[in-house]
């Protein structure tokens, strides 16, 4: 007979880490043989991206995006299962 483990699971709770602000991006991904590729930088603020976007669509013509949003989380022990 084999060795019968019994292991705990904890739960865990997932916030907002308060000591950090989300950060929005974007990456251009038009084109007719490959994506583009050019990127804004990672900005606080949605409206810098936005307008990095009208720039880019003003200087090539492109018009698809791919906008992303990152944040730092804090996960909290919870109860044990």
């Amino acid at each position: 007979m084999g060795n019968v483990q019994s292991f705990r699971f904890r739960n865990y709770e997932i916030h907002p880490d308060s000591l950090s602000e989300p950060t929005y991006a974007a990456t251009c991904v038009s084109g007719d043989e490959a994506d583009c590729g050019a990127q804004s930088d990672e900005e606080v603020e949605t409206d810098k991206v936005e307008r990095w976007i009208a720039e880019h669509v003003r200087d090539t013509g492109h018009r698809r995006y791919r906008r992303t949003m990152a944040d730092y989380v804090m996960a909290e022990p919870g109860a044990w299962q």
